[in-house]
């Protein structure tokens, strides 16, 4: 039997971000993790999500693979695997694997309602994460569900509770020679780095940044 596939979430902030443009913002996170029990208890193999995300291929190169800010809150199947123009918050436009974690590219969409909620909460140190919505078969075992394939990869929504740890921001891309300043609430080195003032502070403890290399506010 096919099951909806909507997962739930845990906290987690955004480390480091690299480029913040007119409203939009561009970074990497991680997706999703394979092969281990996630909140939901469900396992996905990591050849089900890269079968998935494959499939869907020609509509992430085409720029048409969005997400929306939350999942839907309905039983309307329809509405599930259904993703709205009006609700979209954000686009995921490459894909790639990290081990058994999964990476996105993702970019707000600075002209839609949700997607300038979801910049200013990243530029507001807001945890955000990232959640499945998809649909497949599922097996289970009793004590986890293992999802089988074909897995329906319908998108990944922006969450505040992902259902697995690791699905956050990793690092906003930086795409442009742009210069951003301090109100935009970042710190960028001369190397063309940005990060969130507190990460950047922490980083400066850890003697990862070291204040004599030089940087600009």
């Amino acid at each position: 039997m096919i099951s909806t596939l909507q997962e739930r979430a845990v906290f987690a902030a955004p480390e480091k971000v690299k480029k913040y443009t007119e409203g939009k913002v561009i970074f990497e996170t991680y997706l999703q993790e394979a092969g281990i029990k996630n909140q939901n208890k469900r396992i996905y193999p990591k050849d089900v999500i890269d079968d998935g995300l494959k499939r869907i291929a020609e509509k992430i190169k085409s720029r048409k693979f969005l997400g929306e800010l939350d999942h839907p809150i309905t039983t309307n199947q329809v509405r599930q695997t259904t993703v709205m123009y009006k609700e979209s918050s954000h686009l995921i436009r490459e894909w790639g694997w990290d081990g058994n974690f999964l990476r996105g590219v993702v970019e707000t969409l600075p002209y839609s309602n949700n997607g300038k909620i979801l910049s200013g909460l990243i530029l507001d140190r807001i945890p955000v994460g990232f959640s499945l919505r998809g649909l497949a078969d599922v097996q289970d075992s009793g004590t986890h569900q293992m999802v089988m394939a074909p897995l329906i990869v319908i998108t990944y929504d922006s969450v505040s509770e992902p259902s697995n740890t690791k699905a956050v921001i990793q690092e906003v891309r930086n795409e442009s020679l742009k210069i951003v300043s301090e109100s935009k609430n970042l710190i960028c080195t001369s190397d063309g780095q940005c990060y969130l003032p507190d990460y950047f502070d922490e980083l400066v403890e850890r003697k990862i940044i070291k204040l004599q290399e030089r940087y600009w506010v």
